[in-house]
């Protein structure tokens, strides 16, 4: 018998990317009163974000310990978190995927990871990007290949509905996979409303302690994000010691975020990277400083190959940072007018850009302004809004 409405895999809330997704659509169920029927399943001991009293969205962290108790759930200001300890993308998460399957109407996988069998349970998927599958050639193993395209199948063809994230992963799920376009409904992410430019003494005061502790040049480009091959940072960084070398650009260039494991053949100048005079390579930070460094940044670079939706460039927006990005797949959706944009492969355009981006202080201003506006558009109590309307579609239709 089933005892929840609506069960959420939050197995990935603390990663990044769809981490992000979980926290934002956390927050506006929170806001919006819509997590009454909600129970919560994954880790358990694991920090559970829950929220303000008055709905405002702000995450405060709450450990949840173990044991729980009778039903191995624990239940906090009404989210209930029950235990879903099997890795994500392992045989281990289908064989404990019935039993939580069976205490739900309905089921919400944020991911393409999807049950097997999923029963009487209504099934509806969240899928970001079809990365693995656009680029299987280039950087996986035939059998990282085998398991993203059989699942991808399957998401596509087991899932009552699916949720995109822009109208590019859409039109990937209907190319690649032959998704029927009626089962897709399209739910933009959103960004924290908390995020904001710092007045400029409060911004000195907090550069200056980042600047000691991680030696900071004062003028930089700044990167966000995994370094991973589609991220196309290999050519970001041949590019700017080019230019750095003609003394074309006076910033240098910060990337914050992690390296893969492993690269493929020809990356090995990523795997090797390390700060230098010119790059500061920063793997993690804690997210306040991460805030410092857009707000003190003179433009964020994403020279990406591929997004599926490309929350970093909101980020940036919103703490009034001018966005250098590119053409492809579904950023010009999320960007429109409010960032200089350039073919990812075409290396003049995008020195062009950083150059004039170094040297035109009026073209920051007029990025900064379009993408503070920009913005507003996409908040994360529309997304919640908008996914609260698909389960109840699903949960009426036979």
């Amino acid at each position: 018998m089933t005892s929840h409405r609506v069960g959420l895999d939050i197995r990935m809330l603390q990663n990044s990317g769809i981490g992000t997704y979980l926290r934002g659509l956390l927050s506006g169920f929170r806001t919006l009163g819509l997590d009454k029927e909600l129970a919560l399943f994954g880790l358990c001991g694991i920090n559970l974000p829950l929220f303000t009293k008055e709905g405002n969205g702000e995450i405060l962290k709450i450990p949840l310990t173990p044991p729980f108790a009778k039903g191995d759930s624990a239940s906090r200001k009404g989210l209930d978190l029950l235990s879903f300890t099997a890795p994500i993308y392992s045989i281990r998460e289908q064989f404990q995927y019935p039993a939580r399957l069976n205490q739900c109407c309905l089921w919400h996988a944020p991911h393409y990871n999807v049950p097997l069998w999923k029963g009487k349970t209504k099934l509806v998927v969240t899928i970001h990007d079809i990365i693995h599958w656009i680029f299987r050639k280039q950087f996986l193993s035939p059998l990282q290949t085998a398991y993203a395209g059989f699942m991808l199948k399957k998401a596509v063809t087991s899932a009552d509905r699916i949720i995109a994230v822009s109208h590019h992963t859409k039109k990937d799920l209907m190319d690649h996979f032959h998704a029927p376009e009626q089962k897709i409904t399209v739910i933009h992410e959103g960004v924290d409303e908390n995020y904001r430019e710092l007045p400029p003494e409060e911004l000195r005061l907090a550069f200056e302690k980042i600047r000691g502790k991680y030696n900071v040049p004062q003028d930089f480009f700044l990167y966000v994000g995994l370094l991973k091959p589609h991220k196309n940072v290999l050519m970001l960084i041949r590019l700017f010691r080019k230019l750095k070398e003609q003394g074309k650009v006076r910033a240098s260039l910060v990337l914050i975020g992690r390296k893969d494991k492993t690269y493929p053949s020809g990356y090995e100048e990523l795997a090797a990277l390390s700060s230098t005079k010119d790059i500061l390579h920063l793997p993690l930070i804690d997210r306040p400083e991460l805030n410092v460094f857009y707000n003190q940044a003179l433009a964020l670079v994403h020279p990406s190959l591929y997004e599926g939706f490309g929350l970093t460039l909101l980020e940036a927006m919103c703490f009034g940072t001018p966005v250098l990005t590119t053409n492809s797949s579904s950023i010009p959706e999320v960007v429109g007018d409010a960032a200089l944009r350039v073919d990812a492969t075409d290396e003049i355009a995008m020195m062009d850009a950083l150059i004039r981006l170094d040297q035109d202080a009026k073209l920051r201003e007029s990025l900064r302004l379009k993408g503070l506006e920009r913005v507003k558009i996409f908040n994360w109590k529309e997304t919640a809004r908008k996914t609260h309307e698909v389960y109840e579609k699903v949960l009426v239709e036979k």
